[in-house]
């Protein structure tokens, strides 16, 4: 197995889609379910999930225990997810947007540079994770995230709960707002586009917000 992952390997695959998503920091508002639990919903052997994962982040060399995903989408934009044995990580353009892990940094990408991000390859729910919806968004989110999950098999059924519990842990406190200088910036907390909080990256947020704004035109 090679340690990059293929489109057509994960596009159909209902095995990584549970898996993928059952790491979001989604949930079950009513009934208190982190979003793994409410994924036990699909009809889906889960010992047959388990032995995928483990062949799944299994690698061709045993000194590299890193799968991944990328590529380069235009001129402007390139995208790589490396998943790691305790974390996934997310960059564009080489430069890093967030993880999901115990220390997870997430809320990078506005819900209209997820939307472009659609005209891509499975880029809409590959970045999903990464994405901050704001509050006057949430109904349009959970609709539009539903179509694509429709997609996977055995999600159908499903399709709506799961992307109601997707959208609640991606839910902003904070908001996005434009910066006359850097770009598009947030204050949420948890966000490497929150320079306030983490000036190292005001640099990279300023390539990436002149790239990200090609890409959406």
């Amino acid at each position: 197995m090679t340690n990059q992952i293929k489109s057509e390997d994960i596009k159909n695959s209902t095995f990584f889609w549970c898996f993928y998503i059952g790491l979001f920091r989604g949930y079950d508002e009513i009934y208190e379910l982190n979003i793994d639990e409410a994924l036990e919903g699909i009809a889906i052997n889960n010992d047959e999930l388990h032995d995928w994962e483990n062949t799944f982040l299994t690698t061709k060399d045993p000194d590299e225990n890193v799968r991944f995903i990328g590529g380069k989408l235009n001129q402007e934009m390139s995208f790589h997810i490396e998943f790691q044995e305790s974390e996934i990580l997310y960059y564009l353009n080489d430069i890093y947007i967030g993880n999901l892990g115990g220390h997870f940094e997430a809320w990078f990408l506005t819900f209209d540079e997820l939307i472009k991000f659609g005209k891509f390859d499975l880029l809409f729910l590959l970045l999903l994770p990464m994405t901050g919806i704001e509050k006057k968004q949430i109904e349009p989110a959970k609709n539009l995230i539903a179509e694509y999950l429709k997609s996977i098999p055995l999600f159908e059924e499903k399709a709506e709960y799961i992307s109601e519990c997707i959208v609640n842990g991606l839910i902003m406190e904070g908001n996005f707002s434009t910066d006359a200088e850097i770009g598009i910036v947030n204050n949420q907390n948890h966000s490497v586009r929150n320079i306030e909080k983490y000036p190292r990256y005001r640099d990279d947020i300023k390539k990436l917000n002149l790239a990200l704004k090609l890409l959406i035109k």
